[in-house]
């Protein structure tokens, strides 16, 4: 039973996959859909798009690949002049559609995805081709490094968890930021790109990280390149240390007299996949996430505790179509697709707990005769939002790949 539906959902997420794309590439969800369409989810979401990326490399499967290639080339048309990618893009009428100011997450996932396609099948023409639309995305990102500590910050809402109160130095975006320059160094063998990946990791470490372990540490905030050269960190590692004291994962933003001590479970677990976190931190982070029950009744939250209505940190933009009331959507929603990179994880970490993991992700999947709906309900596993989305399939084959085979 447990090979059957495991198979059963490999089988289906490649077969769904390429149903839902067109000439243009891949859509964020099945175009047969009427709510889909309504909400443009048949559209070309960037991020999406990049996400999926990694599960159609990984699946081998030439058509599947081919729309990928088709899907990067399409939004190039997209592009800024300056190098930023939207947020999505229908190709049909030359739609683009931004969105929250300081919005970062599409562009790096565009760049990650052309990497990772060269990197896996070495097209050097498509490479050398649109190399230039790497360059003008890298030379954007860069310069939302505004205060010059190697990270980079955004507005409000302006990633993935739109309506969530995230701003500042965002702990997601900047996951992505260090496998971005990761990539490029390996990749292109960039060598000189080195350096601001090991300043990046420094900072990262050390300013989304508690460094105060007991209320009567003194002098816990650490001494090197990072705080020396950004005073204006030392105030904020001590704001949020003597605030949070420890926990065993990373702040999910970070900003100037405002942080957020919830765990971001999506983002802890690329930080543990890309490499950011050591064996110690990874760890702390992946027994949290079991011992909280995030990876309950499906693999896995976003979010660990959800935000509450009267909270600090609630915001009112969150009852927006009473998407983010706790245990729904970003606010503490189980989302199939994050499960993946959850099951990836563990098939580094455990390989045993990754397979049981992996049943768990295919009956989330299964619900509703096979939906693959976008998000379920945290408490209940009530399915929830729009079905047959690309993602679930595609980070379903990731987290097959990357377990059984």
């Amino acid at each position: 039973m447990t090979y059957n539906i495991i198979s059963k959902c490999y089988g289906l997420s490649t077969k769904n996959l390429i149903q839902n794309s067109t000439r243009f590439g891949l859509l964020a969800a099945s175009p047969t859909n009427l709510e889909s369409k309504a909400k443009n989810y048949t559209s070309l979401f960037t991020r999406d798009i990049g996400v999926s990326s990694l599960g159609i490399l990984s699946s081998q499967n030439q058509k599947l690949i081919d729309i990928l290639r088709t899907s990067l080339i399409t939004l190039t048309e997209s592009q800024s002049k300056l190098g930023q990618f939207p947020f999505y893009y229908i190709p049909e009428t030359k739609t683009v559609r931004w969105w929250a100011p300081g919005a970062i997450d599409s562009t790096l996932w565009w760049c990650i995805a052309f990497l990772n396609y060269y990197k896996s099948t070495n097209d050097k023409q498509f490479f050398d081709k649109y190399n230039s639309n790497l360059e003008k995305a890298f030379t954007w990102l860069t310069y939302q490094d505004t205060n010059n500590d190697s990270l980079l910050e955004q507005g409000e809402s302006a990633d993935w968890a739109d309506e969530m109160p995230r701003h500042g130095t965002v702990l997601y975006s900047n996951t992505l930021w260090y496998w971005l320059v990761k990539l490029r160094a390996e990749v292109e063998k960039r060598n000189d790109l080195i350096p601001l990946q090991t300043e990046i990791y420094e900072s990262f470490n050390t300013l989304f990280w508690t460094h105060k372990q007991e209320d009567n540490t003194l002098n816990y905030v650490p001494e090197n390149n990072f705080t020396l050269k950004n005073v204006y960190s030392k105030g904020v590692i001590e704001y949020t240390n003597t605030h949070a004291v420890f926990l065993p994962y990373y702040f999910g933003f970070v900003s100037y007299k405002s942080f957020e001590m919830r765990c971001d479970v999506y983002a802890n677990i690329l930080a543990c996949l890309v490499g950011l976190a050591d064996e110690i931190k990874a760890k702390l982070i992946t027994d949290f996430i079991i011992r909280s029950g995030s990876n309950l009744p499906y693999p896995v939250k976003a979010l660990y505790p959800p935000i509450y209505p009267g909270e600090n940190d609630w915001k009112e933009q969150m009852s927006k179509g009473r998407q983010n009331y706790p245990w729904q959507y970003h606010n503490g929603g189980i989302w199939p697709y994050i499960g993946g990179f959850w099951v990836k994880w563990l098939s580094i970490y455990d390989k045993e707990i990754a397979k049981k993991e992996l049943q768990k992700l295919a009956q989330a999947n299964s619900l509703n005769h096979w939906e693959f709906n976008e998000f379920l309900h945290g408490q209940l596993g009530t399915p929830m939002g729009i079905p047959l989305q690309s993602w679930n399939m595609a980070m379903f084959i990731e987290a097959y790949k990357s377990t059984i085979e």
